[in-house]
């Protein structure tokens, strides 16, 4: 059975037979759709199809035919309907995302809880900073998105937008780092040690066990 890299190999070969316009054309492509919606796209069933449309195109291209005129003038109706198309992202795949993003936010929230005597858990900023965290990737990716297609792409309104994402994102969880403590002390609970060294290595094997496991399973289906 194909998996993702062996289509995503095989559109790579296409991509390089064909003239830098075209080849840029399916690049835009293939972003556009993969950036659309960060949680629902299918990478494999968006690949596939590519693969399918440069097979299809290949042909075409040797007789002089462009990408343009052989899908047409617009690309955003054309991915957007590819989309419709398509088979989205499973639940369980959306919710393993979104699971190992959250792990990782608690993994260091909880790193930097350790004191001498146990473990100060903050559970409101438990439940906030991964949520910010997830907010500011799926805005970053519509800001990626928008971009694709515009007349001077990589343009610096994206930088500075992706960057100022990112700073605002990073700031904000600084900022309730520090603050959430001292406006919401209810939100803080202290576990002795050793329970909170013990809570810290479970997490760490929690995180590295499901982190394992999510990648096997991406490598066999891949």
């Amino acid at each position: 059975m194909s998996n993702t890299s062996d289509y995503r190999q095989q559109l790579d070969q296409i991509e390089s037979q064909l003239h830098p316009n075209d080849k840029k054309y399916f690049q835009d492509l293939q972003l556009y759709l993969l950036t659309k919606n960060l949680v629902r796209s299918d990478e494999q069933a968006v690949t596939l199809e590519l693969l399918t449309m440069g097979q299809d195109f290949l042909d075409a291209s040797q007789h002089g035919e462009t990408a343009t005129e052989f899908f047409g003038n617009e690309p955003v109706a054309l991915a957007d309907a590819l989309l419709a198309e398509l088979p989205r992202s499973t639940r369980w795949q959306r919710l393993q995302f979104i699971g190992i993003l959250v792990l990782i936010s608690w993994f260091f929230l909880l790193l930097g809880a350790g004191t001498t005597t146990g473990l100060q858990i903050n559970w409101l900023l438990l439940i906030l900073v991964p949520f910010i965290e997830i907010m500011a990737i799926e805005l970053i990716f519509k800001i990626m998105n928008h971009h694709v297609y515009d007349a001077q792409p990589h343009s610096t309104l994206q930088y500075i937008l992706v960057s100022g994402v990112t700073l605002a994102t990073i700031a904000l969880i600084v900022g309730l780092t520090i603050s959430v403590p001292r406006i919401a002390p209810w939100s803080v609970s202290l576990l002795p040690n050793p329970w909170g060294i013990l809570v810290q290595i479970c997490q760490l094997i929690i995180c590295l066990g499901l982190l394992g496991f999510v990648l096997i399973k991406k490598r066999r289906r891949q």
